[in-house]
């Protein structure tokens, strides 16, 4: 069965809804009911990270097929270090500017040259080569 990120989405929003009435019902406050939601949209990222990797590994030839489509496209583009698995990493990289992040995700995801990312955000070539190398540091 293919995977669909979005319907993914829709379905773990829906259950956040659900146990959120459950817990009132049951009396928890909100700050605790926002330490579990937190806590919940956590694991849910990485375990959407494992999957990707894991389909990734199982079938590469069905890729294209199974994950990428327009949402796919725009999500990752915005939410890529969403998939950082190290707390530390994705806490360093969400500091950098977020231009910084778009062309890093533009050379390393869509393949595109530094000259065509310099070229697409304005920005000098050298500017986007240090930007790349700096994330790249971080996230060894």
């Amino acid at each position: 069965m293919a995977y669909n990120h979005s319907e993914e989405e829709k379905k773990f929003k829906e259950q956040l809804k659900q146990n959120e009435q459950l817990y009132r019902e049951f009396g928890m406050t909100d700050e605790q009911i926002a330490a579990i939601k937190e806590y919940d949209e956590r694991v849910y990222k990485l375990d959407r990270a494992f999957y990707r990797r894991i389909l990734l590994i199982e079938q590469p030839e069905n890729v294209t097929d199974t994950i990428i489509d327009e949402h796919s496209y725009t999500y990752l583009e915005k939410y890529w270090t969403d998939f950082i698995d190290c707390e530390e990493k994705y806490f360093r990289i969400m500091k950098v500017s977020a231009v910084m992040r778009k062309a890093f995700y533009m050379y390393k995801v869509l393949g595109m040259t530094q000259d065509e990312i310099s070229s697409k955000l304005s920005i000098p070539q050298r500017t986007i080569s240090y930007w790349i190398v700096k994330i790249s540091e971080i996230l060894k």
